[in-house]
């Protein structure tokens, strides 16, 4: 939990978020470059739980390998001026066909 103790003034901390992913590569089928973005999951920062939250991927993103994310913040608690953030953290699984990551 983000207490007072620890930081002073918590309204810069990002409330409603989303983020989206996609592979920024080279699809040698079709030989054009690959863009088309997906979005992963939206969700809250809740300033009452611990700092360190998880939040799971939606299950209707069937797209495969992704190499490149975004987080988009949509508000904070309050500030203003600016959106604070310490550390996002990503995990996923490596392909297990050679094919996905052939380029």
């Amino acid at each position: 939990m983000l207490t007072s103790a620890v930081v002073y003034d918590r309204s810069s901390a990002p409330k409603n978020c989303r983020v989206y992913g996609w592979h920024q590569g080279y699809n040698a089928d079709i030989a054009v470059e690959t863009r088309k973005m997906f979005l992963l999951t939206e969700f809250s920062y809740d300033l009452e739980k611990s700092n360190a939250q998880t939040f799971n991927v939606l299950d209707l993103v069937g797209s495969g390998l992704m190499d490149t994310i975004r987080l988009d913040f949509t508000s904070n608690h309050g500030n203003t001026n600016h959106t604070c953030i310490y550390r996002l953290r990503v995990h996923g699984h490596e392909p297990t066909s050679v094919s996905m990551t052939q380029s």
